[in-house]
């Protein structure tokens, strides 16, 4: 019996020394339907994961649409009763959950990866619903999505525009498609939402999607792409599931999008996105999940044949003469995003963890990567740890994330700031970030507890997140006279999802305080949030 404690210490020490063969393996069971990164089950699936509950999957390349995961049989069991998957998986039409959410804002504007959700001061609010269904090799999902925000007023960074434009930026001016605030009175948006039509045949999918995209193994940031936007039209074309190449297994995705700016823009246009990620797990090591993603945006017009393929180019600038046929090897009416990441979950231990590495710049040789490889970087690492308690599981969440880059103000390669382009190249979609939601020039620090039982789940987290350091560095550390520091924000929330019936309510409690807000004031900030879903199918 005193082995028993040892052998769970270098378990949990060595997780990776550890790996046991029958304890891990997932014995297919039933299917359960997961309703889009807003759906709490979204989340349980991949917690799910870390204990031999849920099949793995490598979670590198997500979409926010209605899609299935794969409980396994065993002794270790879900906490929640989950809506079960159509009883044909080739043949169903299913109607989604009705979703309605609500958010407060008592100071100043603030919201996280809430897709079209533009979280103003004062109450924002949220509706979608809709069907999803599939007829053999083809399947679609119509989930039309609405939000309006009061958006009361607060005080802004003077700009000297007037008219709409007086809502832009006031540091990155018409660099950044990220307006203050979405003009003077109720904004109102809409999209199609998590709707899509595909069609898989022989492990190839193709189609037509405006589902929100997240690249990479971040939970509450990704530097590529993530949920903090709308998700925007796209076509895509890429693989199913995992292919098997013997040595692993592969997954692929391209896509084409057209992103759409906002009226607080002096001359907006439509930048034509396109965007290759791809994943690998070996076959020796399968709880490893490595990928790269290169996002690449250009200017719509006069684009070639050649413009919609751009990431089969050479990574370095000095071979794109003969591409462009410029002297220069580069094009200057395109900005590339480029990052690799890695995810490696240990069952034995209920641990996992992950990273992400990003470059917002076009490298012009490997001499100079290896030289400066910090040259434009980003990077963010993250690790969850589960222990069982009985029936109820307890989650530890971690995440750092940096976008920023300490520069000699002197150096002749400038001082690159992230998701900012000049030619309306900028990283953003209807005026919200398409990549981090912490903003340009910002890191950020979080630490989460949670308890998941059969009720549903309840914890909080305390986050710090420091935006706008380029603007710190460049124009309010030189010239100081009100003594201001850099704008810091810190919070600590508590949250809930609780299963009441027929519906499912999911609440959020957040209190902050951010010194020097857009280097203004300090100011405090109470924010609530409260989400009701109705779910149309029964759980299982």
């Amino acid at each position: 019996m005193r082995s028993r404690p040892l052998a769970l210490a270098l378990a949990l020490a060595l997780p990776c020394a550890t790996r046991a063969a029958d304890d891990t393996r997932c014995s297919p069971g039933a299917s359960f339907a997961v309703d889009g990164f807003r759906d709490p089950v979204d989340d349980l699936a991949r917690v799910g994961e870390l204990v031999g509950a849920v099949a793995p999957e490598p979670r590198l390349i997500r979409r926010g649409g209605f899609h299935l995961e794969q409980a396994c049989e065993g002794d270790v069991a879900l906490p929640w009763a989950l809506p079960a998957a159509p009883a044909d998986g080739e043949h169903f039409l299913t109607a989604r959950p009705f979703r309605l959410e609500g958010t407060f804002n008592s100071h100043f504007p603030e919201g996280a990866n809430d897709g079209l959700l533009w979280a103003g001061r004062g109450v924002s609010s949220f509706a979608t619903v809709g069907l999803a269904g599939r007829y053999g090799p083809l399947s679609f999902a119509l989930a039309p999505e609405v939000a309006v925000s009061q958006n009361r007023a607060f005080t802004l960074v003077p700009n000297g525009q007037t008219g709409d434009l007086r809502f832009m930026n006031g540091w990155y001016g018409d660099s950044l498609d990220y307006p203050q605030r979405f003009g003077s009175g109720t904004a109102t948006f809409w999209a199609p939402g998590q709707s899509y039509l595909r069609l898989d045949l022989w492990n190839v999918a193709a189609g037509i999607s405006s589902e929100n995209l997240w690249f990479g193994p971040g939970i509450r940031n990704a530097i590529a792409m993530s949920s903090a936007a709308a998700g925007f039209p796209h076509a895509f074309l890429g693989t199913s599931r995992p292919a098997d190449i013997w040595i692993g297994t592969v997954e692929a995705k391209v896509i084409w999008g057209r992103l759409d700016r906002t009226k607080y823009l002096p001359a907006p246009t439509h930048p034509l996105l396109t965007a290759l990620v791809v994943d690998y797990t070996p076959r020796w090591l399968p709880r490893l999940s490595l990928g790269l993603a290169r996002v690449q945006l250009q200017v719509w017009d006069d684009l070639g044949v050649r413009d919609w393929f751009p990431f089969l180019q050479s990574f370095e600038k000095k071979n794109l003469k003969s591409w462009y046929g410029g002297p220069q090897g580069d094009n200057p009416r395109d900005n590339q995003l480029a990052s690799v990441f890695g995810r490696w979950a240990f069952p034995e231990s209920g641990l996992e963890i992950y990273f992400e590495w990003a470059r917002e710049d076009h490298e012009n040789s490997w001499e100079g990567f290896i030289r400066e490889p910090d040259h434009s970087q980003a990077y963010l690492l993250g690790l969850q740890k589960v222990a069982r308690l009985g029936e109820r599981w307890v989650r530890f969440h971690a995440e750092y994330i940096d976008l920023q880059e300490f520069r000699p103000l002197s150096s002749s390669r400038g001082q690159p700031v992230y998701y900012i382009h000049g030619n309306d190249l900028s990283y953003t979609y209807q005026g919200q970030l398409l990549g981090a939601w912490i903003g340009p020039g910002a890191d950020a620090q979080l630490v989460s507890l949670d308890v998941f039982n059969k009720r549903g789940r309840i914890g909080g987290y305390l986050e710090r997140v420091r935006r706008n350091e380029a603007v710190f560095w460049l124009v309010i550390d030189p010239n100081n006279p009100k003594e201001l520091s850099h704008d810091t924000e810190v919070t600590a929330a508590v949250r809930q999802v609780l299963f009441a019936g027929p519906v499912d309510v999911s609440w959020e409690a957040a209190a902050s305080w951010r010194w020097d807000r857009d280097f203004l004031r300090n100011e405090p900030n109470f924010r609530l949030g409260v989400q009701v879903a109705v779910p149309f199918s029964r759980p299982r």
